[in-house]
């Protein structure tokens, strides 16, 4: 018989990959994180878990993202167009980028990835929308945490947007779990 994740099975998510099954404290959003005359990047909503933190972002992107003569393309003649990379400063100094996952070699952290993505392309604009979630795992030390968005192939450098420590610790306090006990 094969268990359902999520109900305590073996086969439940590791907490590094994913929030838990729970209703994340409030922290902050929406807001932009950066913008140029063809891009816009925010940051939807921030949830806190006893667990991680959890960064809603999204970027619409209008106008050609394409060098002159176009696009280089993979052998199956599509390429996947650029997407904006993020990267969390914490509050001790160090620094966790989207994806990368040495913080699981010593079973630690930090941690960041990607639990949740959708995006579309294309149109009469040559532009592109992107919604990522982005989960942090564990949560971060105190201090001011620091997200920051780069996507050179729309003209975004860098940009950074700063987030109350403070504030993450005790949203976190604040989640719940969807359901009560006995429920």
């Amino acid at each position: 018989m094969l268990e359902e994740p999520g109900r305590g099975s073996a086969g439940d998510v590791p907490e590094w990959h994913a929030p838990p099954q729970m209703i994340g404290g409030h922290v902050a959003g929406p807001a932009v994180i950066g913008r140029t005359d063809g891009l816009v990047v925010l940051a939807r909503q921030v949830l806190a878990y006893p667990a991680g933190l959890e960064i809603e972002v999204e970027a619409h992107a209008r106008g050609a993202s394409s060098p002159p003569g176009g696009p280089a393309s993979g052998p199956d003649g599509y390429t996947e167009p650029a997407q904006p990379a993020f990267r969390l400063r914490l509050g001790d100094g160090r620094v966790v980028v989207q994806d990368d996952e040495a913080g699981l070699r010593d079973g630690r952290g930090p941690v960041m990835v990607v639990s949740g993505y959708q995006a579309a392309w294309g149109g009469p604009e040559d532009g592109g929308d992107v919604r990522l979630t982005l989960w942090t795992w564990p949560l971060p030390p105190p201090g001011p945490l620091a997200l920051s968005c780069a996507w050179p192939e729309r003209g975004l450098g860098d940009a950074t947007w700063i987030l109350d420590g403070a504030a993450v610790r005790a949203a976190a306090l604040l989640a719940r779990p969807f359901w009560t006990a006995g429920a």
